[in-house]
């Protein structure tokens, strides 16, 4: 059932979008880390749940006390930016399947939530990464007929 419904609810997005305006973007910042370096196990298998945390994307280069205080993302808005490129590694939803899954979008869903609280649109950027060799842009520059591509259009 719960595919059906995302069926449809795909179908009526691709309608509609054919109907609606280009939303307008004016100045924006790339968010890389946050969601595009999954952490990994030892035997190079994506860790679960498969993103970090914002708070964990943020003590990532530096202690969390260095930041200043408030929203980091009202504070990107506040100086006239407009959308954030928030870049995802692909590798996670094409590693898992049913519940794992679905856990990894609901995380996805939630960070979009949490940018565009701010105020902020977000150009949601599918960017893979070599660090699991598997899901990597590599498995995809075979052409348009490889199996890595197969793989994409199947997920």
């Amino acid at each position: 059932m719960r595919k059906v419904v995302y069926v449809i609810a795909c179908a009526l997005g691709m309608a509609m979008s054919a109907e609606a305006a280009p939303i307008p973007l004016e100045r924006g910042v790339g968010v890389h880390e946050w969601l595009n370096w999954s952490p990994v196990e030892k035997d190079g298998s994506y860790k679960w749940p498969p993103y970090r945390s914002e708070k964990e994307w943020l003590a990532g280069g530096r202690p969390l006390t260095d930041w200043p205080d408030g929203d980091q993302f009202d504070r990107i808005r506040s100086m006239g930016f407009d959308f954030v490129r928030l870049s995802v590694d692909p590798g996670p939803l094409l590693a898992s399947e049913g519940a794992k899954r679905q856990q990894a979008l609901d995380m996805l869903a939630a960070a979009v939530q949490r940018v565009v609280s701010s105020g902020l649109k977000v150009v949601f950027d599918l960017h893979g990464v070599s660090q699991v060799p598997a899901y990597s842009m590599e498995m995809i520059y075979g052409g348009a007929d490889s199996e890595g591509v197969a793989r994409y259009r199947k997920w």
